[in-house]
Formats: structure tokens, sequence, C-alpha cells
């Protein structure tokens, strides 16, 4: 009997040590749970992309997808990336997303050009980037390129952007604020303020996506939600902060969003030989004083011209020159503008007159004693372009400089431009360019009729003077032809078409 009851108390003591090494294992399973919960609780947080407002001051930032392996070599740029790479590649887009999280950026404002064309990279490349954003909490958003190749007037226009709207604009990473999905427009001023309002009827006939305009044009303002000029560093150069205090003050008297660009310099002469133009970076300074001008400028959101648009010489993502200059400066002056108030700074104000004089006196007093009778524009800028029509996008027939006198013959409705004459002929001059005496004020309004281009005219037509100089002498020559102006003689250029 004693051995039995030996026995069966081991068993006993043996089922207790099994029974508690079970329990044991099932805290360590449970404990080890809770402990990888945080951790894929972050990681998902980290995937999911933030939700943004309207009201939210984002930095965005132009990007490229159109690099394969034959872009890279310097008889094209002036610099080269620091890991040169083909836009395709997946590893690629998650390195730089990665980049402009780091540097305080939300989102990539990629360029489209459409859901067509056999050679289209762009298509492809807005997927994947994506989904490569959705997997880093990063957001994308749509530069619509009016002007592609592969769009051919309005009915292939309103039939891409029923495609971004439905398909891309859906994705979970795509770029809303207070849910609508952000499209920013690159040269929408090829079509009329009537004829975007007849393709957004069809297109986003409630609104429900937020359309951001560009050009120093704002009219399309009554279509469009938001406004931003592409870039602001003109040839001949303009002053940042008064551009963007006279742009932040237009688009905020529309009820508008204003959009400030902040470029680190710019170089397109080796891919517009004998018409682009170079803007020196001064070691960073002039990206300082950009930024500096869209904060003091009142920019409700900014964005950078580019990442990545390397022709042009306006990147900061990391190159062989720079290294990640760019990207440590975007850093801490995005930080900076997160931070300030969103408020516009005002001009300094001017002290009142004592007395009360007329504004014919007034403009004599700021012209000098020799004051005309007559309408004139005086020209207040080193070189002022002179244009077909009142716009950017009208043909360039050269220019006038500095202290030129030009008779006034009228300006347009919106009273932005002034038509002048010139050796004779009439010509386009923008309005916050000159300086104006002879009661322009009463100049008549002088009506044009809208360009009639479409999409898939890609040339910027400036190539030979319109005008029809009667005696002055012209000589063509690779630098431009000299137009005689009384004793003066003035050598036109083609210049860029995207200053005023």
């Amino acid at each position: 009997m004693p051995a039995i009851e030996e026995r069966a108390e081991g068993g006993l003591h043996l089922g207790w040590r099994i029974l508690i090494t079970l329990i044991l294992l099932l805290l360590v399973m449970l404990l080890s749970v809770l402990l990888q919960y945080p951790k894929a609780a972050s990681a998902a947080t980290a995937a999911r992309p933030a939700t943004q407002s309207i009201t939210d001051r984002l930095v965005l930032a132009f990007y490229y997808t159109w690099f394969d392996e034959a872009t890279w070599t310097y008889d094209q740029l002036s610099d080269l990336p620091a890991e040169p790479y083909v836009s395709r590649d997946r590893g690629v887009m998650g390195r730089h997303i990665d980049q402009a999280k780091g540097a305080g950026i939300d989102a990539f404002v990629v360029a489209w050009y459409g859901p067509g064309g056999a050679s289209n990279q762009t298509e492809a490349n807005l997927t994947a980037l994506l989904d490569e954003a959705a997997a880093r909490g990063f957001k994308i958003a749509a530069l619509f390129e009016t002007d592609s190749p592969f769009l051919g007037g309005v009915d292939a226009t309103t039939g891409a952007l029923q495609h971004l709207l439905g398909v891309h604009a859906n994705h979970p990473a795509y770029l809303r604020v207070d849910g609508r999905p952000v499209v920013f427009f690159w040269r929408p001023g090829i079509y009329s303020v009537d004829a975007w309002a007849a393709m957004r009827s069809q297109v986003d006939p409630s609104y429900s996506a937020f359309w951001v305009s560009e050009g120093v044009d704002t009219s399309l303002l009554a279509v469009f939600d938001g406004h931003h000029l592409y870039s602001n560093t003109w040839n001949p150069p303009a002053d940042l902060l008064a551009t963007n205090r006279k742009f932040a003050t237009r688009v905020a008297g529309a009820g508008s969003v204003w959009v400030a660009t902040v470029m680190p310099g710019y170089n397109d002469v080796k891919i517009r030989p004998g018409n682009g133009f170079a803007k020196d970076r001064e070691g960073g300074a002039y990206y300082e004083r950009s930024w500096q001008a869209a904060i003091d400028g009142g920019a409700d959101w900014v964005v950078v011209n580019s990442f990545n648009e390397w022709p042009e010489g306006s990147f900061i993502e990391p190159s062989a020159a720079f290294g990640s200059q760019y990207l440590d400066l975007t850093a801490a002056w995005s930080g900076r503008f997160k931070a300030a108030s969103a408020s516009p700074v005002a001009a300094p104000a001017e002290t009142a007159p004592t007395e009360t004089i007329s504004a014919e006196t007034a403009s004599s007093a700021a012209v000098g004693e020799d004051a005309p009778d007559t309408p004139t524009a005086f020209v207040r800028t080193a070189v002022l372009n002179l244009r077909a029509g009142p716009g950017v996008d009208f043909d360039l027939l050269g220019y006038v400089v500095d202290g030129d006198r030009l008779p006034i013959l009228g300006r347009s409705r919106d009273a932005a431009w002034w038509q002048v004459e010139v050796a004779g002929s009439a010509a386009w001059v923008f309005g916050e360019l000159v300086e104006t005496a002879g009661l322009a004020e009463q100049a008549p309004t002088v009506e044009t009729q809208a360009i009639a281009r479409t999409a898939g005219d890609q040339s910027a037509a400036a190539s030979a003077s319109k005008l029809q100089p009667g005696s002055a002498t012209r000589v063509e020559d690779a630098s431009g032809f000299p137009l005689t102006i009384g004793d003066r003689v003035i050598i036109l250029h083609q210049v860029k078409s995207s200053a005023p």
C-alpha cells in the first residue's frame, strides 16, 4: 500500500508541474503579443498618410518622372545627381520620398501628361509613386501639364481630368485638403476662363476637388480655388517680396489660397542656347531670400520649384556640386514657415502728404520735371518684355529697357497691362513694371481676342519680332536684331516666355 500511495502522489506532482509550465508558456506568449502591438500600431500609423486641411501650412515640391539612362550628361545639364537614376525605379522613388520627408516636405506635386501615349512615362510612374508614398506616410498630387504632347484640345483635356479624378485621386496617398483632391495646373492660360468653366462643369461640377491655377493672370480664380507662379525667378529679375505681396493680395481678394514659389536658383542655358539664362544660387543665399519672401509675403502654402527639375537647374535633390545643402536648407526653412503666421505682412505705409495734390501732379512728381502731357509709360525694370497681347501667353515681340518712355494707347480690361506704341506699332507691357504719367488712367480699354491655341502647341512663339517698325533698321543676327527708336538703338531678343 505505501508504494502505491507514493506513485499516486508522484503522478499528482508531475501533473501540477506540467500545468504550471503550460500556464507560464501562455503568459510568455501573451506578453510577447502585448509588447509587439505598439510597434505594429505605430507602423500602421506611419504607413497611413495624415489628413490635411486647407488651413494647414503645407510645403510641397514639384517632382518629375521622365528621366532615364540617357539623361545624365553635362552636355545638357549644369549639374548631375549625387546618385544618377531612372525615374521608373521604385527604389529611387522611395529614396526621394524619404529625403523629402526628412526635409519637411508634405507632398510631391508630380508632373503628369495624361493617361495616354505610348511613350508617356508619367502615367505608370504616377501610379507607382502613389503606392510608394502610401507605404511611407507621404502624399502625392498631380501637376496637370495642360500643354502635354499627348493632349490635343479641350476634349482630350477634359477626358484626362476625368481619369485623374476618377482613378488617381481616389488613391489613399493622394493629397487631399478637407477631403478635396488637390490638382495643380501648368499653363492653364492656353484656355480661356469660359473654357475652363465649361470643362469644370463636366469634370467637377460640385467643386469637390481643389484646383490651383498658375501664371501672372489671376482671372482664372473665377474657376480655380488657389493660385501659384510656377516660377518667380524671372529674366529680368523681380523683387521677390513685392511679387509675393502683390499676388497674395490678389489671391486673398478672390477668397482663394496663395501658394508661394521658392526656388534655389535657375539655369537653363544648356537646353535653351541663346534664350536661356542663369540665376546664381549665391551659396544658398538666394534660396533663403526666396523662403523669407514667401513667409513675409503671406503665403498660405509653399511649393518648392523644384525637387528634381534638372534641365532648368532648379533642383534641391542632392547633387554632385552641392551635396545635400539644399535639402538641409529646405528642412530648416520649412520648419520656419510652418511655425510662422499665415497673415500677409503689408508693405511699409508711406507718410501721407500734408496737402492734397492731383493725380496728374503726383504722376509728374514721380517721373521728374519733364512729365508728359499725354499718357506715357516709363519702364522701371532693367528689361521689359513687349508682347502681342495682354498676357504672358501672347507672342514675344522683343523688349525695352529701364528708363524708356512709351506712349500709352490703351489698357487691358483688367487694367493689368498697358498697350503702348513702339516704333509706330502697338505692343503690350505688364503694368506693374512701368510707371505712368499724363493721366494714364484715362486711356481707353482695348478689347483683345483670346489666344486660340491647343494644348499640343509646344513652341513658344518668340522667334521673330512681329512689330512693323517702319523706318526701323532690322538686321537679323543669332543674338537678336537692332530696333531704332528715335536716336536709340534697342536690341530685340527672344526671351523666356514665363516672364511678364
